[in-house]
């Protein structure tokens, strides 16, 4: 479904602004229905990868694939045709939330804006199926982000991704500021989606045993290098 071919990128950092490969030719893919996790340490280039594939810069080498059409190159902006079909899911939920704004309001300001239903009533409706879809009730739509927990955000975001009916979710550290009950909960959540709507997820960590009991297949990203550590 999604082919990632000999992507490289460079950043500038410090004060001398050096350049810094942070991915150095790293290819991989991801079938349908299927997990793929990639582990590295905190700054290894995990959450570059995300930006990369989810269209938020650009690489500067190589070429991006999805459903055997040319998704993102040097030379190519993310393709808006497949913008909602591949959904970033980020570390920090709140960055994401309007704190102005309802949590409920922010998913049917999601289903508006793309033309997912005809009138608010629907998008009202459909903002409950979606709350339950990632088990929380319904009355937590009058909320503010202000008024949740930290995991009751993550969902909330993950519920505004699935109501774009994406087919990859990419979960950049989604788990990684949760305590273990709440990384549980939505790593069952991702799992069950993906079950039920057949979607592909990129899961990104730092933890490596975390992923060992779901993933497909790891990769793992140290000195811009991507290594694959289990065979299917």
């Amino acid at each position: 479904m999604l082919k990632v071919e000999n992507i490289s990128k460079d950043f500038k950092v410090g004060f001398r602004k050096k350049t810094e490969k942070i991915l150095d030719d790293i290819s991989f893919y991801i079938k349908p229905k299927e997990v793929v996790s990639i582990t590295g340490n905190s700054g290894s280039g995990k959450s570059t990868i995300a930006r990369i594939i989810s269209g938020t810069i650009k690489p500067d080498q190589g070429n991006i694939f999805y459903r055997g059409n040319l998704l993102i190159s040097p030379n190519q902006s993310f393709s808006t045709e497949y913008r909602k079909d591949i959904q970033l899911i980020p570390q920090q939920p709140f960055l994401s939330l309007d704190p102005k704004q309802k949590v409920g309001d922010a998913i049917a300001e999601t289903i508006l804006a793309h033309g997912l239903s005809p009138s608010k009533k629907e998008a009202a409706q459909q903002v409950n199926a979606l709350l339950e879809q990632v088990w929380l009730p319904c009355q937590l739509a009058n909320r503010y982000p202000s008024q949740i927990s930290g995991g009751q955000a993550q969902r909330i975001v993950i519920a505004k991704a699935l109501a774009l009916n994406p087919k990859l979710l990419i979960a950049d550290e989604s788990t990684s500021m949760l305590d273990i009950l709440a990384q549980a909960q939505i790593i069952q959540i991702l799992l069950n989606l993906m079950t039920k709507y057949g979607l592909s997820i990129l899961f990104i960590s730092h933890d490596k045993p975390l992923v060992q009991a779901f993933s497909n297949r790891i990769y793992h990203l140290s000195e811009g290098k991507l290594i694959l550590q289990n065979k299917e």
